[in-house]
């Protein structure tokens, strides 16, 4: 059942237009990139725009330093995108992922000032701490109110959700190459008829069926 789930929030991840495709890419190699330096160098991890400004130096696209005054500007401007890259983490669902990959930049731009390991700590605790707040909510409301349109298992339902789609942001751009690259391989059965449709059908269609 997990697996099952698992691999439905996946797909649901790689089920985005085209436009956002796009952007998921871009959001998703900046943050691998950030994500794996860490651990390479753990004492000496590159900021995510150190990330940037290698990866402009590779390509031979030279700033004169942009990505060391654009970062001195974050580390002065504080580390409150951390908080609000957990709260966009929190607002994501299956129809809008959007704000998993705001939230994503918001947390990468707030490391600036706090680090790696602060950011990502402050920004999970927001993300968890809003989604508490609203179980807690949910279970005050059915107890004292009529009606309500907040309920408990909702909510843990919505936030496992967000969870799950936000931290799969760094893994969406290779999850998407091995995806194109073995879907030429992969089998696909015929899809069931709908049970409407088939009592539509013709009568000699149902009897050679």
């Amino acid at each position: 059942m997990v697996v099952r789930g698992l691999r439905r929030l996946v797909l649901v991840a790689l089920d985005r237009p085209r436009w956002q495709q796009f952007v998921a890419c871009c959001v998703s190699l900046w943050a691998l990139a950030w994500i794996v330096g860490q651990f390479i160098a753990p004492a000496h991890g590159p900021s995510a725009l150190g990330v940037l400004g290698e990866l402009a130096a590779r390509v031979g696209v030279t700033g004169g330093g942009w990505a060391e005054r654009v970062a001195e500007t974050w580390q002065h401007s504080g580390g409150g995108l951390a908080i609000f890259g957990g709260l966009l983490w929190a607002a994501t669902t299956e129809r809008g992922q959007l704000p998993a990959l705001l939230g994503w930049v918001a947390v990468m731009l707030g490391a600036e000032r706090l680090g790696y390991r602060p950011a990502m700590l402050v920004a999970v605790a927001s993300m968890v701490g809003f989604v508490v707040l609203l179980w807690i909510t949910a279970q005050i409301s059915r107890r004292f109110l009529d009606r309500t349109t907040l309920f408990p298992n909702d909510v843990v339902r919505a936030g496992v959700t967000a969870a799950a789609l936000s931290a799969v942001v760094p893994l969406f751009a290779p999850t998407l190459f091995l995806a194109r690259l073995g879907n030429p391989y992969l089998t696909k059965g015929p899809r069931p008829i709908p049970a409407q449709r088939r009592e539509e059908a013709p009568v000699h269609d149902r009897e050679r069926s």
